[in-house]
Formats: C-alpha cells, sequence, structure tokens
C-alpha cells in the first residue's frame, strides 16, 4: 500500500513538472527509513526523464539502503545517475548514492522496470504474402513500449492499401517494414516507355527489369534499341524516362 502511494504522487509530481530528483528531507522523514527515501527519489528521478506518465514503475527491493542513521548527524540526500536511453523505458540502470552529510554510506546500482504502454497495430489474422491489406485486418491494442519494435506501426491508415511483403502471424505487432506499395508494374513486364521534351513526346515499348510501385524508379529495356534505361512510373504503368 505505501509504495502504490509512493507512486501515486510521484505520477502527480510528474504531471506538475516538478525538477531534480535529489532533495534533502527533513531528518526525522529520512530517519524513518533510508530505504523508503531512496526508493521515493528512484521514482521521482524517473519521472523527470520520460515522455508520459508511467503505467508502472517496478523498484526492486533496497534492503543495501536501509542505513541506520539513528544517532547520525548531518542531511540525508542522495545522488542518482543513469547511462539507460532517454526517455526511460522497460528495465533501466541507476546508480545510487546515499550520503549522511558530506559522508558517502551506501551506493550501488538498482534496476527498476518502467512500464509504459501505448497502443500499437496488429493483425486481427494470419496475413499471407502479397496480401493487400484493408482495414479490417488492423486492430490497436494497447502493448508495453519495451516490447514495440522501434518500427512498430501505430496509424492503421499508414498501412491501409499497402501489401505484406511477408507472411506475418496474427496477433503480432505489426512493423513498417512488413509492407510496400502495391506494385503497378512487375518485372518482365512489357510497359510503355514515354521520352518527353517539352512539346515533343516520343512513345516506345520497353520491358521492366524491375518491379516498381507508381512514382517509383525501375530500370527497363528499350525493346528497339536493346538498350536500358531508368525511369519513373505513372499510375498508368507507363515509364517516364529523362532526356
Amino acid at each position: 500500500m505505501a509504495r502504490a502511494a509512493g507512486i501515486a504522487i510521484a505520477c502527480l509530481a510528474w504531471a506538475l513538472a516538478l525538477g531534480g530528483a535529489a532533495r534533502p528531507a527533513p531528518a526525522d522523514e529520512a530517519r524513518a527509513s533510508t530505504a523508503e527515501r531512496v526508493r521515493a527519489d528512484i521514482e521521482q528521478f524517473i519521472l523527470e526523464r520520460v515522455d508520459r506518465a508511467p503505467s508502472a514503475i517496478e523498484v526492486p527491493e533496497l534492503r543495501a539502503f536501509d542505513y541506520d542513521v539513528s544517532g547520525v548527524s548531518g542531511e540525508i540526500r542522495t545522488e542518482l545517475s543513469t547511462g539507460s536511453p532517454l526517455p526511460l523505458h522497460g528495465r533501466v540502470a541507476i546508480a545510487v548514492s546515499l550520503f549522511v552529510g558530506d559522508r558517502l554510506v551506501k551506493r550501488g546500482i538498482v534496476s527498476p522496470y518502467v512500464s509504459i504502454t501505448e497502443q500499437v497495430v496488429v493483425a486481427t489474422h494470419a496475413l499471407a504474402r502479397g496480401r493487400v491489406i484493408a482495414r479490417g485486418d488492423l486492430v490497436l491494442i494497447e502493448r508495453d513500449r519495451a516490447d514495440a519494435p522501434a518500427d512498430a506501426v501505430r496509424d492503421p491508415e499508414s498501412v491501409i492499401g499497402l501489401r505484406a511483403r511477408r507472411s506475418i502471424g496474427g496477433d503480432r505487432i505489426l512493423r513498417s517494414s512488413d509492407f510496400e506499395s502495391v506494385p503497378v508494374v512487375e518485372r518482365g513486364d512489357r510497359v510503355t516507355i514515354v521520352l518527353q521534351h517539352g512539346p515533343l513526346v516520343i512513345q516506345t515499348l520497353g520491358k521492366a527489369q524491375e518491379t516498381g510501385a507508381a512514382g517509383e524508379w525501375i530500370r527497363v529495356v528499350n525493346l528497339e534499341s536493346k538498350r536500358e534505361v531508368s525511369g519513373r512510373i505513372d499510375p498508368e504503368g507507363r515509364v517516364h524516362v529523362a532526356f
């Protein structure tokens, strides 16, 4: 119960954009439990280094920091630092130093787990390679950010109308690299090569050497001259080559 209350207070502090993690504590409060003091400072330190309020902060036992300060004079304070990437999420490592006055009494590494949930897109069922994605193929769910790849799809609209590059299992977090534009031209297709210069337009027959979608550049062979050139595909599947 005390731990939950501590996290709730820390989340309120984050929402109010409080500064610095290390702070002096009243002598009577600090002497009650140095371990709880360290826990509270760790939670605040984390909250100042996330980009949204965590759903949970799991701090391991801190018995090593349960220091007997009875009869000891001096202010109780902590110094915290981390080499974990910012913003913090998932398992992080925090270096903790506990001081009484100017005297260092405890030092160690604490590894809390910071749970931050966010919406990601998953497939509602298995998707075959080459399938053109429709709205019914996708659903938004909440997942821990640490479980999501860097290129996880977060907006369903961004992949609707694309096709799957590979077979995708159902209920798997989708990645932007799983999809590609639907090709207008497939490798080996006969295409119209268009050469335009001002009012002059020349068209000839070619063979696509690559697969491509509208707006992409591909290599084609001019079937008349046998020369390979590169051009941009238009929505009708013609390949426009610059002079």
